[in-house]
């Protein structure tokens, strides 16, 4: 019977410890992000620019002279595509091209909308970065390299800096990427009402899957909310009675 006891007992000692060194591991992958989220958008943000730098270098790369005109073939805020000779020189040894052309590739961005996140009186709209390369004769590569929080990403310009209004006159191309900070904060006119929007279900909704400031809701906080209730009768290792006249 001893060692029954002793087992359960084991089992028990073993499972609090478990859930305390669970708890402190989210702790501090909490602490971690809240502390360290503006680096980390930043870091993102810059691989990001890089990738879409290193592909704009490129352009018109190995394309003959009779299409230098057709070089860049989509020209908007939030589409760009351009011709590549990526694979004219066996030397270059790209990753996953086994032949050499002379027919010109092409590299296209486009910037696509990817969420809307509404909180309150707040609404930020999300933009996945689509990358596609195409190597004839392989088929398109497509695949999704970021998010950012703008689709108005390029501006095409004349060689003194003005905005050109065709294609043809292009002569340098400006890219702007912005992103939000991963924390939703609300705004202080919001927090002046009192938060009144907090009955709305979808609000409610909204902050149990996306959290606030980089946490989450646990049942930690469920179990703090509950300590808010005050019926006649309450369950908790005791029952706890709070009628006036109660016996």
């Amino acid at each position: 019977m001893t060692t029954v006891i002793d087992i359960i007992g084991g089992l028990i000692v073993g499972g609090l410890l478990m859930l305390i060194a669970m708890n402190a591991l989210d702790n501090q992958v909490t602490s971690f992000f809240n502390y360290h989220s503006d680096a980390i958008t930043q870091q993102n943000l810059t691989n990001l620019s890089n990738t879409i730098q290193y592909d704009m270098r490129k352009m018109g790369f190995g394309v003959p002279e009779y299409e230098k005109t057709t070089i860049l073939q989509v020209a908007s805020a939030d589409r760009i595509k351009f011709l590549s000779h990526l694979n004219k020189v066996p030397g270059m040894s790209i990753s996953g091209v086994g032949s050499y052309d002379d027919v010109a590739d092409t590299i296209e961005y486009r910037f696509l909308l990817s969420e809307t996140i509404n909180v309150a009186d707040t609404t930020l709209t999300l933009y996945d970065v689509q990358r596609t390369v195409t190597m004839p004769p392989n088929v398109p590569e497509t695949m999704v390299i970021g998010q950012v929080g703008n689709n108005r990403v390029f501006r095409y310009l004349d060689q003194i800096g003005n905005e050109v209004a065709v294609t043809i006159a292009t002569k340098m191309i400006e890219v702007s990427l912005s992103a939000f900070d991963p924390r939703i904060i609300l705004t202080p006119d919001l927090v002046a009402t009192g938060l009144s929007a907090a009955d709305s279900t979808d609000l409610n909704r909204q902050f149990m899957e996306r959290g606030f400031a980089g946490t989450r809701p646990t049942l930690k906080d469920w179990d703090m909310h509950l300590t808010t209730l005050f019926p006649d009768v309450r369950l908790k290792r005791i029952i706890e009675v709070r009628g006036a006249d109660a016996v």
